[in-house]
């Protein structure tokens, strides 16, 4: 069940994903924003709720830093969906800082992402760091 009262846009609830949860990298707050049921569709890659989970456990262990920038002019709101053009920028020690363009549209299932689609650019699949720290073999 979600915390998220009935009122909260969606827009609210990705800010609040990226604020409390991508950017501290507090994997203690991925049950809270995604649904159970989560699939991810990025760039051709497939993730379901576990295997994404997984991911994130192993590259927030990791000394990334994550900086979000969600392009407000951007954002369509409709029902229980949101679009959006995202910037994520993600650095770490003694490599250069990556910047991620990231076109996304989620679903929401009572207040908690139920489905993403994401076509990134670089596509975040072939960024060293994400290949070695959170992809699966």
């Amino acid at each position: 069940m979600s915390n998220a009262p009935p009122s909260t846009s969606n827009l609210t609830i990705l800010r609040r994903m990226f604020s409390e949860m991508v950017e501290p990298k507090n994997i203690a707050k991925l049950p809270e924003f995604f649904d159970p049921q989560f699939e991810l569709i990025a760039n051709g890659v497939t993730q379901d709720y576990d295997t994404f989970l997984r991911g994130h456990e192993k590259i927030y262990q990791t000394a990334i830093t994550y900086a979000v920038e969600v392009e407000e002019t951007t954002v369509v709101e409709c029902g229980d969906r949101i679009a959006a053009r995202v910037f994520i920028t993600t650095t770490m020690p003694g490599e250069a800082a990556h910047e991620i363009e990231v076109l996304m549209i989620a679903q929401l299932k009572e207040g908690r992402i139920r489905n993403l689609w994401e076509l990134t650019r670089p596509d975040w699949t072939q960024v060293d760091t994400f290949k070695e720290h959170y992809l699966e073999s």
